[in-house]
């Protein structure tokens, strides 16, 4: 038997330029035969970008061998005459008042028009349509033989306010002429060219409206062929005979579900034409229900993405035109990428739309906003990674501005204007001025160089190293190396964010925050209660309480009541009568239990989660009611949301702290929570978490979070009382982690999977755990299973904390419900309780292994989560050791 290696997979690839044709492994000679792609045109005119015309048949796509398909809209050309085969002058008006002896003229130049040549000689500009018969070798002279006065022969209307697009070829015998429409539309500059070419312009009519002319200037003989008015854009020649004449659309969809069901690369290669503000499309990939995800040159002159259901707008400035591009569209597991000019941008929390099956290139699936310019390639393949990426879309870009980068070295200059290495800035105040760029932009700091400030982002935009040597150091000496600048979507990658005195990242309000390949190390204060290395929050819906009622002499000042108390009236009452700080009180809980000590007039009280200060005066049996309100009474805050963080392959290590201290803290973030292939040794603090996500759910965010912490290495401090993982957010998966714990390994909160983690050494209590919950909330359908587990006090435990829950409808007083908790195939060694249960818990353990586990099971309660049936146990281990 003979083996082969495997052919490539390549879904689809369709080069205009080359004639290369595949798709699902299978080669075509003609596009016109691939079922995946639907390609049309109107055939007629186009102009390639050496400068020649071609001529192909009606109705069918224009694609030039060496040039690719040509993309443009729908056009009309809006002249009456004979714009190709002139027969006489019409369509051109002499004026009464034009210069005397200025004449215009029918001339035979067939020779000239014949051996007529593209600028780089290497073509002939109109000898197609001389083959063909489209062109009769006439053309029309306009002769001025005024030494002082110009010569203007009107030949379209252009109404008021509009946008017109008109253009001629033109040969100057002697002088120059223009274009131009009156009342201060604009003009062409001065052609004076002997040879054959096409000169054009888009002009604005003033609110007036005007008159479009061509100008031939004192003594000028100009010779004129192939005049064009259209809308906004220049397009292709569109041949009138007599009357103006449209052109339609051009077409090309890719079709087909199984090219676009699984993660992918969408690679276009387009030459475009000079973009005007109007939306260009580039691509646009959508499904049977109407999402789309697009890919557009937006009217920022921004390359830009867009999904259906997301404000969300990856972007690389600033693309304008002619001239070539290279386009890639991602879409994965992560979300959407798009890149060009050698630099991604990234939406990496949408979900795309399910079932996508049709791509249209050049224009939105309807048609609309379609591009001008030629589809040199389509290529999908399959997803890239981050470089690869780049790698893809590096070079033919020139359609884009030197507005993509931005340089930062220590041995630059603040006056330079920083789009090259050799052009640098020097400092980081200059990335923070949204003057000196566009969103979307990248920076590049300089390796080896170190800041002593703070790198504020700007928005959509992304700070990453150049150069050779050790990570660029930002932060020395500042309150934070990062500081989100109230700005969204950007990305820090692969710098040392260090020597900070609070925090190495600090970000409150944003969203799209993507920190990746960082170091970041030696930030923070043993005297700082607010130290950590890494804080991403957002604002939460809060405890709030009212004031319900108070005697009439008393004054209730600045109260609160926290969430840890049970919901309901606090009745604060009056025990010693008086005025002012001789009276005294005392608070009931809304249970009727009663806080220890007193409270004093004018005195600020706070205990518990209860806080007051009254005055004035009371008698002995008043009372002042508060109440603490439910969660599902308190609105939303509507400032400072955040959504989406995203922190990967980062090195987080000796940050310190005094109470706090964590490694990477987040908190109020909805939609996506990512922290993968992180390595975090002990973080110093006393309370302080190697990874905690916290307040994520539906009872502190409108959008609540899906978690995911992935293949991290991570260790707990263990000078303090915690432990190395928290997550309290709605969904999650927690998965491939190398944990070793003091308190807990992973207090999860959270409904998901926790699997395939190594936790060890979560020992410092008697109640010490593994895995499982660990707070005041009910956890419903999370399933712990494929995890080893390794000298912990307990091994996987569905405790929680207290005797009191908090719920959508407030803080309840029972015990927090665990339902359908799953604890599978999981190893469990060294351990005194290998699966610990005393909260009403109901759903399954089962085939998990013990080895030096004192206690299997440790089942404190037979009480089950309301409309449960059981806690199936049969079978709970499958394999015991001593």
């Amino acid at each position: 038997m003979i083996l082969q290696n495997r052919k490539a997979r390549i879904p689809l690839r369709a080069n205009f330029v080359t004639g290369d044709y595949q798709a699902n492994n299978a080669s075509f000679t003609s596009v016109m035969s691939m079922k995946e792609i639907a390609i049309s045109g109107p055939g007629g005119v186009s102009a390639a970008l050496s400068g020649a015309l071609y001529v192909a048949a009606a109705g069918q796509p224009r694609i030039i061998p060496g040039f690719g398909f040509l993309r443009e809209p729908a056009a009309r050309n809006m002249v009456s005459m004979r714009n190709a085969a002139p027969i006489d002058i019409s369509g051109w008006t002499l004026l009464n008042s034009r210069p005397s002896g200025a004449s215009a003229a029918l001339v035979d130049d067939t020779d000239s028009l014949r051996f007529a040549r593209t600028p780089d000689g290497s073509e002939y500009i109109f000898k197609a349509l001389l083959d063909s018969g489209d062109m009769n070798g006439n053309v029309v002279e306009f002769y001025n033989p005024s030494t002082t006065t110009d010569f203007a022969i009107p030949f379209f209307s252009a109404g008021a306010g509009a946008q017109v697009a008109s253009s001629v070829y033109a040969k100057c015998i002697t002088g120059a002429c223009y274009l131009t429409v009156t009342g201060g539309g604009g003009s062409t500059p001065d052609f004076f060219g002997g040879s054959w070419t096409r000169i054009g312009r888009v002009h604005t009519a003033t609110a007036t409206g005007g008159q479009g002319r061509l100008v031939v200037r004192a003594g000028g003989r100009v010779r004129v062929i192939l005049a064009q008015v259209e809308t906004d854009v220049i397009t292709s020649p569109i041949i009138t005979l007599g009357q103006p004449a449209a052109r339609g659309d051009d077409f090309l969809e890719v079709r087909g579900r199984n090219l676009f069901d699984r993660p992918h690369t969408i690679v276009v290669e387009a030459e475009i034409a000079a973009q005007n503000n109007i939306e260009r499309t580039f691509m646009q990939l959508g499904n049977p229900n109407g999402e789309v995800m697009t890919v557009a040159r937006t009217t920022d002159h921004a390359l830009t993405g867009s999904q259906w259901n997301s404000f969300k707008k990856p972007c690389v400035p600033r693309l304008f035109g002619p001239g070539k591009v290279r386009i890639a569209h991602r879409i994965g597991t992560r979300g959407q990428t798009i890149a060009a000019a050698g630099l991604a941008a990234h939406a990496p929390f949408l979900e795309p739309p399910s079932r996508l099956d049709r791509l249209a290139v050049g224009a939105r699936l309807d048609g609309s906003l379609p591009m001008s310019g030629w589809i040199r390639s389509i290529e999908i393949i399959e997803e890239v990674g981050d470089d690869d990426l780049e790698a893809l879309v590096a070079n033919d870009n020139d359609a884009f501005l030197g507005e993509t980068r931005r340089y930062v070295s220590p041995r630059g200059d603040d006056s330079n204007d920083g789009r090259t290495p050799q052009t640098a800035w020097k400092t980081l105040a200059k990335t923070a001025d949204g003057t000196q760029f566009w969103p979307g932009t990248h920076f590049f700091l300089e390796r080896g160089g170190s800041w002593s400030e703070t790198l504020r982002p700007g928005n959509r935009c992304t700070y990453r190293a150049y150069g050779n040597g050790a990570a660029p150091k930002v932060g020395i000496g500042q309150l934070f190396a990062v500081d989100e600048n109230g700005a969204s979507d950007w990305r820090v990658m692969g710098l040392h964010l260090t020597g900070a005195t609070q925090r190495g990242v600090n970000a409150y309000g944003g969203y799209g925050i993507m920190l990746v390949d960082c170091e970041v190390s030696g930030n923070g204060s043993r005297t700082d209660n607010n130290s950590i290395g890494i804080a991403i929050r957002g604002n939460t819906r809060k405890a709030e309480s009212v004031l319900v009622s108070a005697p009439s002499g008393v004054e209730v000042q600045s109260y609160a009541i926290s969430e840890a108390v049970l919901t309901g009236i606090v009745r604060i009452e009056c025990t010693t009568g008086g005025t002012g700080s001789a009276t005294r009180w005392r608070v009931r809980r809304p249970d009727g239990t009663l806080l220890a000590g007193t409270a004093s007039g004018g005195v600020a009280f706070s205990q518990n989660g209860i806080s007051f200060t009254l005055t004035g005066t009371a008698s002995v049996g008043d009372v002042v009611e508060i109440r603490n309100k439910p969660f599902s009474e308190i609105a939303f805050p509507t400032a400072a949301n955040a959504d989406d963080v995203w922190i990967e392959r980062c090195y987080v290590h000796d940050n310190i702290g005094k109470a706090a201290g964590d490694a990477i803290y987040i908190e109020g973030i909805g939609g996506i929570v990512a922290v993968i292939g992180c390595d975090i040794p002990p973080p110093e603090g006393a309370q302080a978490d190697c990874i905690q996500i916290g307040r994520n759910t539906h009872l502190y965010v409108r959008n609540p979070a899906h978690a995911i912490v992935r293949a991290n290495r991570v260790a707990a401090y263990t000078g303090g009382g915690k432990g190395a993982i928290v997550v309290r957010s709605e969904t999650c998966l927690i998965e491939g982690n190398r944990v070793r714990g003091h308190n807990f390994c992973i207090a999860v909160m959270a409904s998901g999977l926790v699997r395939w983690n190594y936790c060890e050494q979560a020992d410092l209590y008697p109640y010490s755990w593994g895995i499982g919950p660990g707070e005041d909330n009910d956890v419903v359908s999370l399933h712990i299973y494929g995890n080893t587990i390794v000298g912990c006090r307990r091994g996987i435990s569905s405790s929680g904390n207290g005797t009191t829950t908090l719920t959508l409808d407030g803080r309840i007083a029972r015990q927090q419900y665990r339902k359908d908790f799953v604890a599978n195939d999981n190893d469990i060694r060294n351990a005194d309780v290998a699966i610990f249960v005393d909260r009403p818990t109901s759903g399954r353990v089962q085939f998990n292994r013990a080895s030096g586990v004192a206690q299997l099971l440790d089942i404190r309660t037979a009480a089950l989560p309301p409309g449960e049936t059981e806690l199936r146990t049969t079978r709970a281990f499958v394999s015991q050791a001593a």
